[in-house]
Protein backbone atom coordinates (compact mmCIF):
# COMPACT_ATOMS: atom_id res chain seq x y z
CA UNK A 1 0.00 0.00 0.00
CA UNK A 2 0.88 3.55 -0.71
CA UNK A 3 0.19 7.01 1.41
CA UNK A 4 1.40 10.61 0.03
CA UNK A 5 0.43 13.41 1.71
CA UNK A 6 2.13 17.29 0.78
CA UNK A 7 1.47 20.73 2.51
CA UNK A 8 3.68 23.79 2.14
CA UNK A 9 5.23 25.93 5.15
CA UNK A 10 6.93 29.29 5.08
CA UNK A 11 9.43 29.12 5.76
CA UNK A 12 13.03 28.03 3.80
CA UNK A 13 14.27 25.06 2.87
CA UNK A 14 17.11 25.25 5.07
CA UNK A 15 15.12 25.57 8.52
CA UNK A 16 13.05 22.27 7.03
CA UNK A 17 15.83 20.18 6.41
CA UNK A 18 17.51 21.02 10.16
CA UNK A 19 14.04 20.65 11.23
CA UNK A 20 13.08 17.16 10.25
CA UNK A 21 17.01 16.20 11.23
CA UNK A 22 16.77 16.58 14.71
CA UNK A 23 15.16 13.74 16.22
CA UNK A 24 14.02 15.32 19.07
CA UNK A 25 11.45 17.24 16.64
CA UNK A 26 9.87 13.75 16.66
CA UNK A 27 7.96 13.97 19.65
CA UNK A 28 6.39 17.34 18.75
CA UNK A 29 4.65 15.97 15.77
CA UNK A 30 3.13 13.24 17.90
CA UNK A 31 -0.60 14.05 18.64
CA UNK A 32 -2.25 13.69 21.66
CA UNK A 33 -3.11 10.91 23.31
CA UNK A 34 -0.18 9.15 21.08
CA UNK A 35 3.44 9.53 23.67
CA UNK A 36 6.65 8.84 21.92
CA UNK A 37 9.29 7.39 24.49
CA UNK A 38 13.35 7.08 22.96
CA UNK A 39 14.94 4.00 23.76
CA UNK A 40 17.66 4.99 21.77
CA UNK A 41 18.39 8.21 19.15
CA UNK A 42 21.14 9.36 16.94
CA UNK A 43 21.20 12.83 15.06
CA UNK A 44 19.82 11.88 11.68
CA UNK A 45 22.43 10.66 9.56
CA UNK A 46 23.37 8.24 6.84
CA UNK A 47 22.59 4.55 8.66
CA UNK A 48 21.55 6.12 11.77
CA UNK A 49 18.75 4.22 14.38
CA UNK A 50 15.93 5.68 15.98
CA UNK A 51 14.37 3.50 18.37
CA UNK A 52 10.96 4.28 20.33
CA UNK A 53 7.83 3.10 21.54
CA UNK A 54 4.80 4.65 21.05
CA UNK A 55 2.19 4.64 23.26
CA UNK A 56 -1.68 4.75 23.15
CA UNK A 57 -2.97 4.26 27.28
CA UNK A 58 -2.41 0.83 27.99
CA UNK A 59 -0.88 -0.13 24.40
CA UNK A 60 2.57 0.17 23.34
CA UNK A 61 4.41 -0.56 19.48
CA UNK A 62 7.81 -0.96 19.61
CA UNK A 63 9.58 0.66 16.58
CA UNK A 64 13.32 0.53 15.08
CA UNK A 65 14.16 2.73 12.15
CA UNK A 66 16.90 3.14 10.00
CA UNK A 67 17.83 6.46 7.84
CA UNK A 68 19.02 6.28 4.82
CA UNK A 69 19.50 8.80 1.81
CA UNK A 70 20.07 11.32 3.75
CA UNK A 71 20.68 14.78 2.11
CA UNK A 72 19.26 18.71 2.57
CA UNK A 73 16.55 17.85 0.74
CA UNK A 74 14.84 14.90 2.48
CA UNK A 75 15.79 11.31 4.00
CA UNK A 76 14.24 8.01 4.05
CA UNK A 77 13.47 5.88 7.36
CA UNK A 78 13.19 1.88 7.41
CA UNK A 79 11.09 0.18 9.88
CA UNK A 80 13.66 -2.31 11.24
CA UNK A 81 11.52 -3.53 14.05
CA UNK A 82 7.89 -2.66 13.97
CA UNK A 83 4.42 -3.59 13.48
CA UNK A 84 4.49 -3.86 9.54
CA UNK A 85 6.13 -5.99 6.96
CA UNK A 86 7.62 -3.67 5.35
CA UNK A 87 7.56 0.26 6.03
CA UNK A 88 9.12 2.94 4.02
CA UNK A 89 8.85 6.46 4.58
CA UNK A 90 10.40 8.81 2.70
CA UNK A 91 10.50 13.06 3.47
CA UNK A 92 11.26 15.38 0.54
CA UNK A 93 12.14 19.11 0.81
CA UNK A 94 11.15 21.01 -2.40
CA UNK A 95 11.81 25.01 -2.03
CA UNK A 96 8.84 26.46 -3.73
CA UNK A 97 10.66 30.48 -2.95
CA UNK A 98 13.32 31.61 -0.92
CA UNK A 99 10.65 31.14 2.17
CA UNK A 100 8.15 28.21 0.89
CA UNK A 101 9.36 24.58 1.17
CA UNK A 102 6.69 21.64 0.28
CA UNK A 103 7.33 18.59 2.08
CA UNK A 104 6.06 15.32 0.48
CA UNK A 105 5.60 12.65 2.72
CA UNK A 106 5.73 8.99 1.22
CA UNK A 107 5.26 5.86 2.94
CA UNK A 108 4.80 2.43 1.13
CA UNK A 109 4.00 -0.41 3.77
CA UNK A 110 3.37 -4.27 3.47
CA UNK A 111 0.94 -6.09 6.28
CA UNK A 112 2.16 -8.47 8.41
CA UNK A 113 0.57 -11.91 8.11
CA UNK A 114 0.17 -12.42 12.16
CA UNK A 115 -3.86 -11.49 12.44
CA UNK A 116 -3.14 -9.40 15.87
CA UNK A 117 -0.03 -7.40 14.06
CA UNK A 118 -2.21 -7.18 10.92
CA UNK A 119 -5.13 -5.17 13.22
CA UNK A 120 -2.48 -3.34 14.54
CA UNK A 121 -0.76 -2.08 11.28
CA UNK A 122 -4.69 -1.90 9.95
CA UNK A 123 -5.85 0.75 12.24
CA UNK A 124 -2.07 2.71 12.35
CA UNK A 125 -2.52 2.94 8.58
CA UNK A 126 -6.36 4.11 8.95
CA UNK A 127 -4.73 6.72 11.16
CA UNK A 128 -2.09 7.83 8.58
CA UNK A 129 -4.69 11.45 7.23
CA UNK A 130 -5.65 12.63 11.09
CA UNK A 131 -1.40 12.14 12.08
CA UNK A 132 0.09 14.03 8.57
CA UNK A 133 -2.79 16.30 9.17
CA UNK A 134 -1.43 17.34 12.82
CA UNK A 135 2.18 16.71 11.92
CA UNK A 136 1.68 19.22 9.02
CA UNK A 137 0.40 22.03 11.54
CA UNK A 138 2.54 21.43 14.19
CA UNK A 139 5.30 21.98 11.62
CA UNK A 140 4.22 25.23 10.51
CA UNK A 141 4.07 26.38 14.18
CA UNK A 142 7.35 25.48 14.49
CA UNK A 143 9.08 26.36 11.40
CA UNK A 144 7.32 29.42 10.73
CA UNK A 145 7.80 30.83 14.22
CA UNK A 146 10.87 30.82 14.17
CA UNK A 147 13.26 33.91 13.66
Amino acid sequence: MRFQYAFTVEAPIERISALHQDPLTLEHLMPPPLRLEWEHREPIAEGSLARFVIRLGPFRVRWTARHQAVSPFGFTDEQVEGPFQRWVHRHSFQACGPRCTRIVEEIEARWPRHPIRWILATGMWLGLPFLFAYRARRIREIAENRS
